[in-house]
């Protein structure tokens, strides 16, 4: 959230400072020539002089300081160029001294951080890659109608072609939000899908620590051989019984030493990279900005495809569009689509496995061995798929639409590039766990503490902030405790909707809170968010976590790419910000400033309640218990264990904003604008496209575009009113949808706290006269500190 303050550290008000000081770094005080600076101490701070990529501190300079050499940035686009390698030499440096004054445990460094960032899988959850890749290579007009469907299922038909030429198609996958990986850009423009040394799009990673060398002419007529006698999908019967128990078995302590690896099927799921690595056209050509916010995704739009593709390899009990639980007993297999696309997947890998990893020798053994492994678990891995998709139902379909999304808008699982509804639906996890086979979860946290609430009762009684209607009683059998939290969902679940933006990670050193209502402690958020992304405690990529935590913390905003920024003009935007923002904007506030008085959409500061907070909680806690029972002994085994008592490590994991809910604090955190060019939309709902349009909010649009790769330089933000008329490559994705502000979560009211800036715009549409207010904005202080922005 980008707030300007003014005055006391705890008060927060609109500009009432002194006009007279303002005016007095009005535009006519610049000059083209910048102030004397003594920039030594800035200098001993900067990379040149420590090889280390930090912001500068205590910075109080009139000019703009580069955190590169700690000089005044005289030229832009040269300091842009020293800023891009200073962050690319951060991404490879694996200097074990650099590291560890980084914060990083000895043997990591920002070169793996980067690595397993890019390219390893959050969790273990995802459907194995050999039939991945064979249903996003489906052909929609597929002659087998129930490959159609699924084929039809992940591409959609679009007006803008994708490709040239014969390759040319109007069936993409830009839907999802994601595009090709940078190594697959040349200069910029995505090479053709053929000519990609990726097979996924960038965001989708899988990790497996086995290897496979490349098959003999003998043993590649042999593989063949078994690939093609598996052909026929025989194991119809155990198919049968598979997919009517939906939960695997499983024994906790038995199966223990498995959870959190990937076991020996390689499964796709989403890396870090996936949502916080964003994109903008520059020139023409596409620049990647790691540690932004992607904002095309359609991350919970995945889950809906998932859930899709489930529901096609059922006949009859899984309706994916009913508001009431499915019953495993009653889910009957479409034998036929699971036939069809066993064949698909084997004869892929046969006849044309070059099309699964690629053609290397080694691949090509990888992609026919992983498809003989996978076809002898079919049975099983259906099973995984449709559990999946019946979960993701109950959390989607039955949780959230029957309480915070019970009005038709806004969408429960799309439309909402750049966004989620983290925590609200991830609540619904919580429900879930409680249903396992083995009561597994309730019986971890009575072992971890059976004086957590989940036992003891949600009361007022019992210190906590309001009672919870059939919940405040104390129970010490695990078996009520699980039935409770699912018998009173409608007490304890999100009230409201609340898709909210994603965030940059960047410099994140500088937060004390994490996430946009401040509701973690900073080093959780990372293994947190892995959890809740994975849906399973027990299969989350717990090691990758642990160099993340001091990679965002020291890694670098990208430097704003266009020429257009007007150094003098900055200056004055710099004393403008100073002495208007700064107190807010400041390193690791620990402030939180409620929703009431910044007058902003309050909805994301709503939906953790205490059942949903205890619960979540547990879930982590038990990801990181798991792994340093399957560690024990090895180095950074208790590494995302916080530090202190049972109720610290809970305040560290999740923060009490019931608390604040029912003391009518519940509010936003306001973070240092790192790289803020690169993080529009605004506000922590996304609703506001521009800068400009922030700090005046007379002229914010009511609806706007969201996803557009162009930028808008003059407000600040990227394109928000003209839909592109060409892709940004011919092979490259896209996906701009319509924001709309009077739908529920997504209001654009409040953060007024620039008003006194702004221009008179009265009268003024913000479409229709867009260049007229453009031009006063440009003309007033606001476009000033606009520049300065630009810089930070």
């Amino acid at each position: 959230m980008f707030m300007l303050r003014s005055g006391s550290p705890l008060v927060v008000f609109p500009f009432l400072l002194g006009l007279a000081c303002l005016a007095g770094c009005g535009r006519g005080q610049a000059t083209n020539a910048p102030p004397a600076v003594d920039t030594a101490a800035y200098a001993a701070q900067s990379v040149a002089a420590t090889g280390l990529v930090r912001p500068l501190q205590t910075e109080t300079a009139d000019a703009i300081v580069s955190w590169v050499d700690g000089q005044v940035v005289t030229d832009w686009p040269a300091e842009v160029t020293k800023r891009e390698k200073a962050i690319a030499a951060y991404l490879d440096d694996a200097d074990p001294d650099h590291a560890a004054q980084y914060g990083f445990r000895s043997g990591q460094n920002p070169r793996l951080a980067w690595n397993w960032f890019r390219g390893s899988p959050v969790g273990f959850t995802g459907i194995p890659y050999v039939l991945f890749k064979t249903i996003l290579d489906l052909d929609p007009n597929h002659p087998d109608p129930t490959l159609r469907a699924i084929a039809r299922i992940w591409k959609r038909e679009t007006a803008m072609p994708l490709g040239a030429g014969a390759a040319a198609t109007t069936w993409t996958l830009d839907h999802l939000g994601v595009g090709p990986d940078p190594a697959d850009y040349a200069d910029g423009v995505a090479r053709a899908a053929g000519e990609r040394t990726s097979p996924l799009p960038f965001g989708f990673a899988f990790e497996n620590p086995a290897t496979f060398a490349p098959l003999s002419k003998a043993e590649t007529v042999a593989v063949d051989g078994r690939l093609l006698a598996r052909r026929a999908f025989t194991n119809t019967s155990l198919l049968i019984a598979k997919v009517r128990a939906t939960d695997t078995d499983e024994n906790w302590e038995k199966d223990r030493p498995g959870f959190g690896s990937p076991g020996k099927l390689d499964r796709v799921f989403f890396s870090c990279a996936a949502c916080h690595v964003g994109r903008v056209v520059v020139a023409g050509k596409m620049k990647f900005l790691p540690g932004m916010p992607n904002t095309e995704i359609e991350g919970q739009y995945y889950s809906k495809l998932l859930m899709l593709t489930a529901a096609a390899m059922v006949q009859s009990g899984f309706d994916a569009e009913a508001q009431v639980p499915v019953k495993a007993s009653e889910i009957r297999p479409n034998t036929a689509a699971v036939k069809a696309l066993y064949a698909e997947m084997l004869n892929k890998a046969r006849q044309h496995p070059e099309t699964l990893y690629g053609a290397s020798p080694e691949q090509i053994a990888r992609g026919k061995m992983q498809a003989l492994a996978v076809a002898g678990e079919f049975p099983r891995v259906i099973q995984d798929l449709i559990a999946s998709g019946v979960k993701t139902h109950f959390i989607y379909k039955v949780v959230a639409k029957n309480n915070g999304y019970k009005a038709a808008l806004p969408d429960v699982l799309e439309d909402r590039p750049g966004q989620m509804d983290a925590f609200g639906i991830a609540s619904g996890l919580v429900a879930i766990h409680t249903r396992r086979p083995d009561n597994s979860f309730l019986e971890f946290v009575r072992r971890d503490n059976p004086k957590s609430p989940i036992f003891t009762g949600f009361s007022v009684a019992n210190g906590l902030p309001a009672d919870v209607p059939g919940m405040t009683d104390a129970t010490t059998d695990a078996k009520v405790a699980g039935a409770r939290i699912l018998k009173n969902l409608s007490a304890w679940a999100p009230p409201v909707p609340a898709p909210i933006d994603i965030k940059s990670v960047n410099w994140a050193t500088e937060r004390y809170h994490a996430n946009w209502d401040g509701n973690q402690g900073a080093s959780s958020r990372t293994l947190a968010s892995g959890a809740s992304a994975t849906g399973d405690p027990r299969m989350v990529n717990v090691r990758i976590h642990e160099p993340l935590n001091p990679f965002i913390d020291n890694l670098p905003p990208p430097p704003y790419p266009f020429a257009s920024v007007d150094l003098s003009r900055a200056r004055e935007g710099k004393a403008l910000f100073g002495a208007a923002c700064a107190s807010c904007h400041t390193p690791r506030n620990q402030a939180i400033y409620p929703a009431s008085m910044l007058g902003v959409d309050p909805n994301r500061t709503l939906v953790n309640t205490s059942v949903s907070r205890y619960g979540l909680a547990a879930l982590v806690l038990e990801a990181c218990t798991i792994y340093g029972l399957n560690n024990a002994g090895q180095p950074g085994a208790d590494w995302c264990m916080p530090k202190g008592d049972w109720d610290a490590r809970m305040n560290e994991y999740f923060r009490d904003t019931p608390r604040r809910v029912a003391e009518k604090t519940n509010g936003y955190k306001a973070d240092m604008l790192h790289g803020i060019w690169a993080q529009a939309p605004y506000l922590h709902n996304g609703s506001v496209p521009t800068l400009g349009q922030l700090i005046c909010p007379a002229t914010r649009p009511g609806r706007f575009l969201r996803g557009n790769l162009h930028y808008d330089e003059q407000l600040v933000g990227f394109e928000w009113a003209t839909r592109p008329t060409a892709r940004y490559g011919p092979n490259d994705t896209m996906l701009v949808k319509e924001y709309d502000t009077s739908v529920a979560g997504k209001a654009n009211t409040g953060h007024t706290f620039g008003a006194d800036l702004c221009p008179d715009t009265a009268g003024l549409d913000p479409v229709a006269n867009r260049q007229a207010i453009e031009q006063r904005l440009l003309g007033s202080r606001v476009g000033a500190l606009l520049a300065y922005l630009k810089t930070l």
